[in-house]
């Protein structure tokens, strides 16, 4: 979080992290398509996630202008560490999760990637705005939540359900991860 008090401007960075082809990509677009910003990727020819896709997203709260950067990061282990420079100064985390069944331990080894990613930079799980998005609920092998929430699971973390590719479940998961960082700026300016 970076404090700009003369100008009245709260800088924060958000991370979409989670395996790949989970839908990160598609949550930021349809953000961006709701709030009419766009979207800057660099994606492979398979137009998967290859660098990060970034969007900027503005919020007025209080006598504050709250200036959301907006990252994914590439969800293969080949470019892990592209994903790791990615994570360099988050203050808050989406964590999507393929609610497919054939992805479950995919999704469940993944949790121990984003410890340790935020670990390097010395953070910890416990301490971050963290909410999961258990997205493509659409999907006929999609696990019952009540499954998800037992196996693919940080304590103490608020999560939604999405489907992305509909729109469905972006506005609220980006609102409640926005939620835990102005709660601790709140904190942190008193």
């Amino acid at each position: 979080m970076l404090i700009d008090s003369s100008k009245g401007i709260v800088r924060f960075k958000v991370v979409y992290h989670g395996i790949a082809m989970s839908g990160k990509t598609t949550n930021i677009e349809q953000l961006a398509k709701k709030s009419g910003l766009d979207v800057l990727s660099f994606d492979t020819k398979e137009e998967r996630t290859l660098v990060f896709d970034y969007i900027t997203k503005k919020v007025e709260y209080d006598s504050f202008t709250l200036t959301f950067s907006i990252y994914t990061i590439p969800g293969q282990d080949v470019y892990k560490d592209i994903r790791r420079m990615v994570m360099r100064g988050v203050d808050g985390v989406v964590f999507v999760v393929d609610s497919s069944e054939k992805r479950l331990q995919e999704n469940k080894e993944f949790i121990n990637v984003l410890e340790e990613d935020l670990r390097i930079y010395g953070k910890r799980i416990e301490d971050t705005p963290i909410v999961i998005q258990y997205n493509k609920r659409d999907l006929p092998d999609a696990l019952p939540l009540e499954v998800l929430r037992k196996e693919v699971y940080i304590p103490n973390k608020k999560f939604t359900e999405a489907v992305a590719v509909r729109g469905e479940g972006v506005e609220e998961t980006f609102n409640l991860v926005m939620e835990g960082l102005v709660e601790n700026f709140k904190k942190m300016v008193g």
